[in-house]
C-alpha cells in the first residue's frame, strides 16, 4: 500500500516539474549544427555583421541559485545553452527583468494505526518568491577576415559579457 502511494506521488510530482521550462526558441532563421556552449558569446550591442537564427528567453526559475547574480548567470547560462543548440555563436541580449515565482508544491502521507489507515494529499503555491528573466536573439556572428589593424578596432565587434 505505502509502495503504491509513495509511487504515486513521485510520479505526480515528476509529471508537474515536467510542465514548466526554464527557456524557449522560435528560430526565425536558419539553424546551424550544434555547437559546444563555451563558444556562445553574450553581446550587448549588435556586431558589426551577424545572422539571426532564432528568438530565445530564459528564466532562472528550478536553477536552486540563491541571490540575484547566481540568479542572473543561471539565466545567461540557460541562454547560451539554447543558442547552441541552434549553431549560434552569439546572444544578442535584448532584456534582462524579474518575474513572479510559479512555483507548485505536492506532498502526501499515509499512515495506520490499531488497523485504521489515513491518507492525504495537498497541494500548494509559493508566493513571494522571484526569477530572473532574459530574452534575446541567437545569432551567428561572421568570422572577420580583416587584417591585424582592423581586429584591433572595437567598432569590429563588441566585447562580450562575462564568460560562464
Amino acid at each position: 500500500m505505502r509502495f503504491i502511494t509513495y509511487s504515486a506521488v513521485l510520479l505526480f510530482g515528476m509529471a508537474l516539474t515536467g510542465c514548466a521550462s526554464p527557456t524557449s526558441s522560435i528560430l526565425i532563421g536558419d539553424a546551424r549544427p550544434e555547437i559546444p556552449v563555451a563558444q556562445v558569446k553574450v553581446y550587448l550591442e549588435a556586431p558589426e555583421s551577424y545572422e539571426e537564427i532564432a528568438l530565445i528567453e530564459a528564466s532562472s526559475d528550478a536553477s536552486w541559485s540563491f541571490g540575484e547574480q547566481a540568479k542572473m548567470e543561471a539565466v545567461l547560462k540557460r541562454l547560451k545553452q539554447e543558442a547552441a543548440k541552434v549553431g549560434a555563436n552569439g546572444v544578442l541580449l535584448q532584456k534582462t527583468g524579474d518575474k513572479q515565482g510559479e512555483s507548485v508544491y505536492v506532498g502526501a502521507g499515509s499512515g495506520g494505526y490499531s488497523g485504521n489507515v489515513g491518507f492525504g494529499v495537498s497541494v500548494g503555491k509559493a508566493f513571494g518568491l522571484t526569477d530572473k528573466t532574459g530574452e534575446g536573439i541567437a545569432i551567428y556572428v561572421k568570422p572577420d577576415n580583416g587584417d591585424a589593424a582592423s581586429e584591433n578596432d572595437s567598432s569590429e565587434i563588441k566585447e562580450p559579457v562575462k564568460e560562464l
